[in-house]
């Protein structure tokens, strides 16, 4: 297979071809490490297998072996997956603003027996943070001692913090990293990877080591994440990030699961909350935090400089859950009511008070006994004068 030199940037792809044949009743593999790849084989269980390379005057064996050359391989049994595992390193200098893609489905096709470790180390330009998409996948972060469901473990290091350990189809949309970092792949014998490429992107430097972001939406309004090296402490003095997107019309619950909170040297351990208008900040780190107003928000996590006492430490689970905004009225909204209420009340006192002012009116009768001559009203006669008018007329008419 064939990639000329723009997809070879593009996609940061890695790849080795392996011719695999059964001699003398061993594994054989010619292996070519390409684009600057790095391949460990290692044996995992300290068994007496062995991976042995030979030239023309000698062959060696050995318990591991480290490749970044083309080179013969021979394991000295039938079964070398069942004592031996394969990393293959791939190192992505993110200097551009589109730096490559993360692409675990070139290549390996012979390798699918062994239990494979992917691994992309990352450096952004010093001036620079890298970026990883994970587009439709989305991971989900567990606890160190869980697993996924289908055995295929993301793990994700901001230079040699510990991020922590993910599973696809999650909420968390992207990470951002500031310097150096890697994400690595693991993946069980006979399995290949599940989830989509992964975009990579130098962007501007932030001022956290790492930024994660979340996206809560319909069908899942609800995340937990771990602090960086949970269980163990989040790294002294630093400065931590998720951003969170919500749906405009919801607002966000959050709680604290603090197992481990440190002795502080020098500063304080402090949580913020950031959105488009307001910043408020907590030093307590209480479990349950005020409930956040609609739309996205960040948390930042700042730890104190610590005491470095075996029981001395940070550590925590925040869980983020999102939810609809009952719709009530607001004290705009009630103001309105209120005004318009008032201008009713007004409108039918004016009106009965104008009623009652023109019954009370005096007026000339509507027949004038030394006139035949009706009088022309200003209104129309109610119904008691019409009455009284056709009585009259009835009697003048009777006496004539």
């Amino acid at each position: 297979m064939y990639f000329n030199k723009s997809e070879r940037i593009f996609l940061q792809i890695l790849l080795f071809i392996t011719a695999v044949s059964i001699v003398s009743g061993g594994l054989t593999l010619t292996v070519f490490p390409l684009d600057g790849s790095i391949i460990n084989i290692i044996n995992s269980k300290a068994s007496s297998c062995k991976v042995c390379t030979s030239n023309n005057t000698q062959r060696q064996c050995y318990n591991s072996l480290t490749l970044v050359n083309r080179t013969d391989l021979e394991f000295n049994c039938t079964k070398p997956q069942d004592f031996f595992k394969v990393e293959i390193v791939h190192k992505i200098a993110c200097n551009l603003e589109l730096c490559g893609l993360i692409n675990p489905y070139i290549g390996f096709s012979d390798l699918l027996p062994f239990d494979r470790k992917f691994v992309w180390e990352i450096e952004a330009d010093s001036q620079k943070s890298f970026q990883i998409k994970f587009a439709n996948t989305r991971l989900n972060q567990i606890a160190p001692s869980d697993s996924c469901a289908n055995k295929q473990t993301y793990t994700l290091r901001a230079a040699k913090v510990l991020l922590g350990k993910f599973c696809s189809s999650g909420t968390i949309r992207s990470v951002t990293i500031q310097g150096q970092g890697s994400l690595s792949l693991d993946l069980p014998a006979g399995q290949k990877p599940s989830s989509d490429m992964f975009l990579v992107s130098a962007v501007e430097r932030i001022p956290t080591f790492a930024k994660i972001s979340v996206t809560l939406q319909k069908g899942l309004l609800s995340s937990t994440l771990l602090t960086p090296n949970y269980p163990n402490s989040f790294p002294d003095t630093e400065l931590m990030e998720w951003y969170f997107h919500i749906p405009n019309n919801c607002k966000t619950a959050i709680k604290f699961s603090i197992p481990k909170k440190p002795t502080c040297l020098k500063d304080k351990t402090y949580v913020e909350f950031r959105n488009k208008v307001t910043s408020t900040k907590d030093v307590l780190l209480r479990g349950d935090q005020p409930v956040q107003k609609q739309g996205s928000f960040s948390l930042r996590l700042k730890n104190c400089q610590m005491d470095t006492g075996p029981s001395d430490g940070l550590s925590m689970s925040l869980t983020v859950t999102a939810f609809p905004e009952p719709q009530r009225f607001t004290s705009v909204g009630v103001l309105a009511a209120v005004n318009i209420i008032i201008l009713i009340v007004l409108l039918v006192v004016f009106i009965v008070t104008r009623k009652k002012k023109r019954d009370l009116h005096t007026e000339e009768s509507v027949y004038n006994l030394g006139n035949t001559n009706l009088q022309t009203r200003p209104k129309k006669p109610s119904n008691d004068e019409l009455m009284v008018y056709s009585h009259l007329l009835r009697k003048q008419k009777d006496s004539v």
